[in-house]
C-alpha cells in the first residue's frame, strides 16, 4: 500500500482537471458534445488508472524485490553473525582448551620441576646428613685419639714418676745398706776396741794391784776391776744406742722418701684427673 498511495494522490487532481473541464465546456456546447467530452474524459480517467494501477502493481512489486532482497540481504547476514559467532565460540573454545591444556602441561611441567627439586633437596639433605655423621664420627675418632694421647701421656708421665721414684729408692736403699754396714762394721771395730781396751785397762790394772800386793779377789780389786768393766759395759751400751739411733735415722730418712713418693704419686695423679676432666668434660 506504501507504492499505491502516491498513484492516487496524483490521479486524482487529474480525474478532477478533466471533469472541470467537461463541466465548462458544457456550459458552451450541446449535449452530444458533453457526452463525448464526458467519454473522452472516462476513458483518460480509466487509461489514467490503469497505468497508475498498472504502476502502482510494478512498485509494490518492486518494493517486494527490495523487501525479499533486503529479508535475504538480513538473512545472510544474520546467516553470516552466526556463523562468525559460532566461529568466535568455536575459537573461544579452541583458545579455552589450548589455555587449558598449556596449563595443564604447564601444571605437569611444574609438577615434575617441583618433584625433581623436592629429589634434588633429598639427595642434597642425606649428602649433607652423611657428611654430617662422617664430621661427628671423625670428631669423635679425633677426640677419643686426643682422649688416649692425653691419657696416655699423663700415664707415662705417671710412669717416669713411679720408675724415677723407685730408682732413687734403690739408690737410697743402697745407701742405706752400706750406711748400715758401715755401722755394723764401725761397731764391730769399736767393739773389739772397748774389748781390747777392756782387757789391757783389767791386765793393767791387776798387775798394778799384784805390785801393790793387792789381790784381784780381793774387795778392792775386786771393785776395780768390776768398775772398769762396768764402765767398759757402759760404753758399750752408749755406742749401740748411738748405733740403733743411727740406723733408727737411716730407716726413718728411707721411710720418709717412700712416703713422700707415695705423696707425690698421689698429687699427680690427682692433678691429672682434674687436667683430664677440665679438658675433656
Amino acid at each position: 500500500m506504501g507504492g499505491i498511495t502516491p498513484l492516487v494522490t496524483t490521479a486524482l487532481p487529474l480525474a478532477n482537471s478533466v471533469i472541470g473541464t467537461v463541466r465548462n465546456a458544457g456550459t458552451g456546447q450541446s449535449a452530444s458534445s458533453q457526452q463525448a467530452a464526458a467519454q473522452q474524459a472516462a476513458s483518460q480517467q480509466a487509461a489514467q488508472q490503469a497505468a497508475a494501477q498498472q504502476a502502482a502493481a510494478e512498485l509494490e512489486y518492486k518494493r517486494q524485490q527490495d523487501a525479499a532482497q533486503a529479508a535475504a540481504a538480513q538473512a545472510a547476514l544474520e546467516q553470516k553473525y552466526r556463523e562468525e559467532a559460532a566461529a568466535a565460540e568455536r575459537n573461544a573454545q579452541a583458545a579455552a582448551s589450548a589455555r587449558q591444556q598449556q596449563s595443564q602441561l604447564e601444571a605437569e611441567t611444574q609438577a615434575r620441576q617441583w618433584a625433581h627439586d623436592a629429589e634434588l633437596r633429598q639427595q642434597e639433605q642425606e649428602l649433607q646428613r652423611q657428611k654430617d655423621e662422617a664430621a661427628a664420627a671423625a670428631t669423635a675418632a679425633a677426640r677419643a685419639k686426643e682422649m688416649d694421647d692425653f691419657r696416655s701421656a699423663q700415664e707415662q708421665t705417671l710412669a717416669q714418676l713411679r720408675a724415677g721414684q723407685e730408682q732413687a729408692v734403690r739408690t737410697k736403699e743402697s745407701d742405706a745398706q752400706t750406711q748400715l754396714a758401715q755401722l755394723t762394721a764401725a761397731a764391730d771395730a769399736a767393739e773389739q776396741r772397748r774389748l781390747t781396751a777392756l782387757r789391757q785397762a783389767v791386765s793393767k790394772t791387776r798387775a798394778g794391784l799384784g805390785a801393790r800386793g793387792v789381790s784381784a779377789q780381793d774387795g778392792s780389786g775386786e771393785a776395780i776391776l768390776l768398775g772398769l768393766t762396768n764402765s767398759s759395759e757402759t760404753e758399750r751400751k752408749d755406742t749401740q744406742a748411738t748405733d740403733q739411733l743411727k740406723r733408727a735415722a737411716i730407716q726413718q730418712s728411707l721411710d720418709e722418701a717412700k712416703r713422700r713418693n707415695l705423696l707425690e704419686l698421689s698429687q699427680l695423679a690427682d692433678r691429672q684427673r682434674l687436667e683430664y676432666m677440665s679438658k675433656f668434660f
